[in-house]
This record gives C-alpha cells, sequence and structure tokens, in this order.
C-alpha cells in the first residue's frame, strides 16, 4: 500500500457554488451589523473595522455558527480526501477544531509563526488539516508557508500567551516551535498559490505558518482538522483532544517537547 504525501495540494475540490455561498453568507451578516459599504467584501469589512471593531468581531465569531460554515467542513470531497490520506475507516473531527480565519492586510501581530498541528488538537498520530481560501491566497497576501517534510516528526515547542495590537497579554495561549528550528524551515519552506475552493492539505506534523498579511486584499479561509476515531491512541484517551484554552493534554503526553512555558 501507499503510503501518502504528507502535503498534497488539491485544486478545485470545493464546489464553486459552496465558497461563493460563504463569502455571500459573510458579506450579508457584515451588512446586517451595520456595514454600510459597496459590495467588494473587503469595503465592507473596513467600513465596519472603522465604525465598530467588536461588531466586527461578533460577525467573524458568528460567522463559524452558520449553516453554510457547517456544510462546507463536512463537503463530502473534503471527507473523502481526508479519509484517503488518514487511512481512516471512521472520522474523527471535533467542530471545535473547525476554524474561519480572516487575516486582516497590515496587522503584523496576528502573525502566526512556525507550528505544527498535532499539539493543538490531540486528534490522533494520523490526522490532518485541510486549509482551504475563501478568496486568492499567496505571494500577494501572505498565505500560508509549509515545509516539505518527507517524514512525521514533533518539534519542541515555547507555549506563549496571545497578545493584542498594543501587546498586552490575552487569555488564550499559541505553541510555537522553537526558533532554532525556523532557519531550517524558512531553506526548506514553500509558498502555494491557492484559489477559491483549492484546499491544501496537510499531515498533523508538518511545520506551517501563516497570519501576517501585508496586503493589499485581506483573506479570508477555512481550516477544518480530520482524524481516525478508531485509532488506538484516541480510544485510550478516551476521545479527548485538546481544550480550546490550553495546551494540559500535549504538555502530559510529551513533556519533553515543552521547551519553554508562560501562563497567564
Amino acid at each position: 500500500m501507499t503510503t501518502p504525501p504528507l502535503v498534497q495540494e488539491l485544486k478545485g475540490l470545493l464546489p464553486a457554488p459552496l465558497v461563493a455561498e460563504t463569502l455571500e453568507t459573510f458579506k450579508d451578516m457584515l451588512r446586517a451589523r451595520g456595514s454600510d459599504a459597496e459590495d467588494d467584501i473587503d469595503a465592507l469589512v473596513d467600513a465596519l473595522r472603522i465604525s465598530d471593531r467588536a461588531a466586527l468581531g461578533e460577525v467573524y465569531d458568528a460567522m463559524r455558527e452558520t449553516d453554510v460554515f457547517r456544510r462546507v467542513v463536512t463537503a463530502e470531497p473534503l471527507r473523502q480526501a481526508a479519509q484517503a490520506m488518514t487511512g481512516a475507516a471512521r472520522l474523527h473531527s471535533p467542530f471545535q477544531h473547525a476554524v474561519f480565519r480572516m487575516d486582516l492586510a497590515g496587522e503584523p501581530w496576528r502573525g502566526f509563526d512556525w507550528h505544527q498541528d498535532y499539539p493543538y488538537n490531540m486528534l490522533c498520530d494520523r490526522s490532518v488539516t485541510a486549509w482551504t481560501p475563501l478568496t486568492p491566497s499567496g505571494a500577494a497576501n501572505g498565505g500560508v508557508d509549509v515545509v516539505e517534510a518527507r517524514e512525521a516528526r514533533l518539534y519542541p515547542v515555547d507555549v506563549r500567551l496571545k497578545r493584542d495590537a498594543a501587546g498586552r497579554a490575552l487569555a488564550t495561549r499559541d505553541a510555537f516551535i522553537a526558533r532554532d528550528f525556523h532557519a531550517h524551515f524558512e531553506a526548506q519552506s514553500r509558498k502555494p498559490e491557492l484559489q477559491p475552493g483549492d484546499v491544501l492539505m496537510f499531515h498533523n506534523t508538518v511545520p506551517h505558518r501563516s497570519g501576517y498579511n501585508p496586503g493589499p486584499r485581506h483573506r479570508y479561509s477555512i481550516q477544518v482538522r480530520f482524524g481516525d476515531l478508531l485509532a488506538p491512541e484516541v480510544i485510550a484517551r478516551g476521545w479527548r483532544n485538546r481544550r480550546a484554552d490550553g495546551f494540559e493534554a500535549f504538555a502530559a503526553l510529551r513533556p519533553d517537547l515543552i521547551a519553554s512555558e508562560e501562563r497567564p
């Protein structure tokens, strides 16, 4: 049996009408919350960002609770691709690890440094992330960088508090790969050029980063994680995965990989 690659680009995997409906739903929510800009999605976002940043945050959070978001993260082509890549007879995909992202141009504090998804979701040893843009993603707006890893390996992490634009510590944390490895990742990484409906699917140990968007356009995307529901290590854990606000499960399993840790 051929082992699937750790990184795959699946062009046009999601139906174009579904992607278009997702964007139109988001635009309708922006208008309903008070944005009075033209139809362009970036203009709608910017109008609300300027007039009421908290309201923009409400729309952002609520987008994940829409019917169309659920249909994207459970789309049959996505499920089939994840099943083929994980080899799972039954897929595991906790909804808490499905994410809508809005990376606004020119907001450097939102950069998401080199990391692996395993510490973030703790699904199983063979889980994958499906990273799909709702608008074009690539060099022009930061996109996502992936390392062409040939074998699965976990790296030590620095667990750090998230911070806002003013540098104030927030309640949740990130687990970025220790900086000693970053130069190697820089040399080995690439930045795929992705169109709406494309899916970048990668193993949970693949080092990658995304976040800072130099512009000129904002970047909108959805990420969903899939694992093996019947994997022995998942059953042994009672199907527990990482809580949304901590890395205790990962630290308990792999204390040797916690290089440093910052707590509230």
